[in-house]
């Protein structure tokens, strides 16, 4: 709760006082709050030897948050997206490929996004594609006293594309969908060097996800 608190007051701290500053600078802003599905993922754990679990199975489940975003040339937006999904944790046994129960998760994205917006003539429909950075947060309790994951926080991006619906100046519908994997833990990979040839290296595993959602446009400014 003592995160939604602290987003509903600083959106009435920021509204305001954003609201002049886009009349002043003639920039046009959106705020999008959105709910769809996210689906897909697994942690890599082979490599902390368990013969008996080799990844853990992210939930697909429904996934919800805010977009807001500002204009800054031409058809090019710069936006910020949180997004949260309520899921849980299955450990898998490659042994007899089963699944287990390890507990619940909320996985928080935050991401600083590009976007770019394509005007159609003679249509409301505003197709755009996009693509950001960020992170994401595993937020994961304790089981037995002992830390699911041993991180909480991983690197992470987005690429996908969508369009928008407006029904008037400020009222719209917005539908797209992502690919956003995270970076997860890691393992062992090969690089090349064409002077010093092939050698072991630490590369980073993903959690490979998708995402699909719906949202409703509130735009205001010039």
């Amino acid at each position: 709760m003592s995160r939604w608190k602290a987003l509903v007051l600083l959106l009435v701290v920021l509204w305001p006082a954003s609201a002049v500053w886009a009349q002043e600078e003639g920039r046009q802003f959106e705020v999008t709050p959105f709910v769809g599905t996210r689906f897909g993922g697994n942690i890599d754990l082979s490599q902390q030897g368990n013969p008996n679990v080799d990844y853990l199975r992210i939930k697909s489940s429904v996934d919800y948050g805010v977009m807001a975003g500002v204009t800054f040339w031409q058809n090019f937006e710069g936006e910020f997206m949180w997004n949260r999904q309520p899921t849980s944790l299955s450990s898998h046994n490659p042994t007899d490929n089963t699944f287990a129960p390890v507990s619940n998760m909320n996985l928080d994205m935050y991401q600083f996004d590009v976007l770019y917006q394509f005007h159609l003539p003679k249509t409301k429909i505003e197709p755009f594609v996009v693509a950001g950075l960020g992170f994401s947060h595993f937020g994961v309790p304790p089981v037995n006293g002992q830390s699911v994951l041993g991180f909480s926080n991983r690197f992470a991006f987005n690429i996908g594309g969508g369009a928008k619906y407006y029904f008037n100046r400020h009222w719209g519908l917005r539908a797209e969908v992502r690919w956003s994997p995270s970076h997860t833990t890691t393992g062992q990979g090969e690089y090349c060097d064409p002077f010093y040839g092939c050698g072991p290296t630490t590369v980073a595993n993903k959690a490979e996800q998708g995402q699909a959602n719906i949202g409703v446009i509130y735009r205001f400014g010039r």
